[in-house]
Parts: structure tokens; sequence; C-alpha cells
């Protein structure tokens, strides 16, 4: 018994020793890839199930315990090992490594630049086609070359299947063939539908998530659609999914939700820091974290979006509530600041930003794990709100 207990600690011990040298970043996850897959206390399989994890469920990467095993947190289970034969990453935080790095629309160097990316910034990175990788970049989806970027978790990165039949051209370019073998689904809250591809055109109308849409050709990033009443505009093609086959119908109760008004007057409009905002959905939450692309908190989501106007915000979201004009809830505005108490110590313990129509933007670390998009009329949000304040005049 004496020589088990010894042999057990010098397990232990060593593999406190390895994980000392990994870094855990919030946006390293992984889906469980079995099913009743043991979920363990040090990385052994004499080690104590702590508990199990099924097929699909996500877990967050801690660390690479470098023997087949990763350390992970699970939701209801925390921190435990699971072997790497059960799990596959899709998820990680990388670093380019040289200067002035084209990002592609494509992974190919034939394909559309992007942008640069520099040496040192830090990519949500979501997949490995051939020698590129797939990263979030500027709230769309890009490619840059292998030999570029470096992590430690790229190696275990599971493979994409690019699927481009909306290629973004220079131009706008119809589909060939029938349009029935080609349609746009929504996947934001309420996406606007512009007259131009342009950001700053003329909203015609808003669309509700799931909302299925005809295509009609692609220009820079955006696609050309027309909905069920022949309107024909713009939407972000980041915020849309192209699908093979006929275009399903539109439930009868699906509407067409009316444009967001905007009231303010100042120098920086609301319009724009909302649209802003909107590119990074998705983004993971990281605690601390200030990066639109890489990761944010709650008040970091909110501080740097505003920096990007120009307008220095508090960095905690308890400072942030000491800022600006009070306004009542029924008062609210978009690009207003709400906050809530969702526990602890602080009067305030989370800040978002109203988006118009009873919605809100912010970064979680909760069941939507990063930025989302949520409603002041759920559960959670009317039994935490605190107050807002107003940033623009």
């Amino acid at each position: 018994m004496v020589k088990f207990r010894l042999l057990t600690s010098t397990i232990i011990a060593a593999s406190v020793a390895m994980l000392s040298t990994s870094s855990a970043f919030a946006s390293n996850l992984a889906r469980i890839t079995g099913s009743s897959v043991n979920l363990r206390s040090y990385n052994s399989t004499e080690a104590r199930v702590v508990g199990t994890a099924n097929t699909g469920d996500t877990v967050t990467i801690l660390a690479n315990a470098h023997n087949g095993w990763f350390k992970i947190n699970k939701k209801g289970v925390g921190e435990s090992f699971v072997n790497a034969q059960f799990i596959s990453i899709y998820q990680t935080d990388a670093t380019c490594i040289e200067q002035s790095v084209n990002v592609r629309s494509e992974p190919s160097t034939s394909s559309s630049v992007l942008g640069v990316a520099k040496k040192g910034q830090v990519f949500v990175t979501t997949g490995k086609c051939g020698d590129w990788y797939q990263i979030k970049f500027n709230g769309s989806t890009g490619y840059i070359y292998g030999d570029y970027m470096q992590g430690s978790l790229l190696q275990y990165l599971a493979s994409v299947q690019v699927d481009t039949p909306a290629k973004a051209t220079a131009s706008s370019s119809p589909i060939t063939g029938s349009t029935d073998n080609v349609y746009a689904v929504v996947e934001a809250t309420s996406l606007n539908m512009r007259a131009e591809a342009d950001g700053n055109s003329t909203v015609l109308k808003a669309l509700p998530d799931g909302y299925f849409l005809t295509v009609n050709g692609y220009k820079d990033g955006w696609i050309e659609v027309t909905d069920d009443s022949d309107t024909k505009g713009f939407v972000r093609a980041e915020y849309i999914a192209i699908k093979n086959g006929k275009k399903p119908s539109n439930a009868a109760t699906t509407a067409v939700i009316t444009p967001i008004e905007y009231h303010n007057n100042g120098p920086v409009q609301a319009a724009d820091v909302i649209e802003y905002s909107k590119q990074f959905i998705g983004t993971p939450y990281v605690w601390g974290g200030t990066s639109l692309t890489a990761g944010v908190d709650c008040s970091g989501f909110v501080y740097s979006v505003y920096n990007n106007f120009g307008i220095k915000l508090n960095r905690t979201s308890r400072d942030m509530f000491t800022q600006g004009t009070p306004i009542e809830k029924e008062d609210l505005a978009p690009a207003d600041l709400i906050f809530f108490n969702s526990g602890g110590d602080s009067a305030i313990s989370h800040v978002a930003m109203y988006i118009g129509d009873g919605k809100y933007i912010h970064s979680t670390n909760g069941s939507g794990n990063g930025v989302v998009i949520s409603s002041l009329d759920d559960a959670y949000s009317v039994k935490t709100y605190v107050g807002a304040r107003r940033i623009l005049n």
C-alpha cells in the first residue's frame, strides 16, 4: 500500500511539473469525440474518474499534459484530464511570427488579400487547411500560411473543409446556373440589409435569425440577396451561411424586424458603434482581455469598441458605472451601457451595450461563451439588471 501511494504521488508531481510549462487561454476549445468518456483526476488511466463527457460536448483546454492527455475544464465537472484520442481541438490561440503577413480570403496565394497581420499579433485559429490556418480576422474568416504562425496547440488543430460556394470577388458577380442551387441563411439576431455593399449605406430592413434569402452575387465580403418580398440588397457575408439546394420557405410567423432608430447627434454615431461591435460576435471570452479578435471580457469588449471611436472609458464595469448620464430602462437607446449584478462583492459585476429592440451585445463566460447578443427580457437579465449609462450625446 505504501509503495502504491508513493507511486501515485510521483505521477501527480510529474503531472504538475509538466503542466507548469504550459499556457492556458480561454479560446483553446475542443469537442468530445466519444461517448461516456471518462474525465480523470490526473493524466493516467489509473486516476480517479471525476466525471464523464459525451460526443459533441465542448471543453476548454487548460494545458497540454505532454503524454497523450490534456487538462480541461468542463461545465459541471470542473478541471480534469482527458485522453487526447477522445477530443478534437477546433479553436486555439496562435501568434504571427513575421512582419506584414498577408491574410487571404481563401487558403491560396491566388486569393484576394483581406489585410495584413503584424508580428506578435495573436489570432483565434479555427482550423487547418493543408499548409494554411483558418483564423478570425477583423470579424471575418481569413487564412494565413502555416510557416508564419506559432502556437502550442496548432499541431492538434482539426482540419477543416473550406466551403466556398460564395467566393467574394472584387466586383459583384452573378451565380452561374440556377439560383435554386444555393441560398443564404441569416446567422445573427438582427442583420441589416443595406442598399449597397457598404456599411454606411441605407438600411432597407433588418432580417431575423434563421431567415432564408435568395443569393444573387458577391461583392467584397458582402452577399447580394433578395428576400421574400422581392427586396434586393446586401448583407455582410460573415453573418450568413451559404447552403446548397433549393431555398426553403420562411415560416409564416417569421417577420422582418423594423430597422432600429438611432437618436444621438454627437460626432460619434450610435449606428456606427453598433455595426462595429457586431463584427466581433463569436470572439471568445478571455478574463482581462481587450483584443476584439483574440479575446475579451465584458468590460474589455465595451472598452475596446468605444476606444475604436476615440472614446476612453474606464477599464472595469464597476468604474464604467460612474461615467456618462444615468438612463432609465424605458429610455434606453442603442449604444447605451447597461449594467448587471450577477453576484459577488461588487454592486456591479457585468457590463453590456444596448443595441435596440430589447437586445444587448456583450462578452460572457456563461452559456454563450464569448461575444453574443442577448435579450433584456430573459430571466437572467431581468433578475440581475442594475442600471444604464449614456455615453454618446
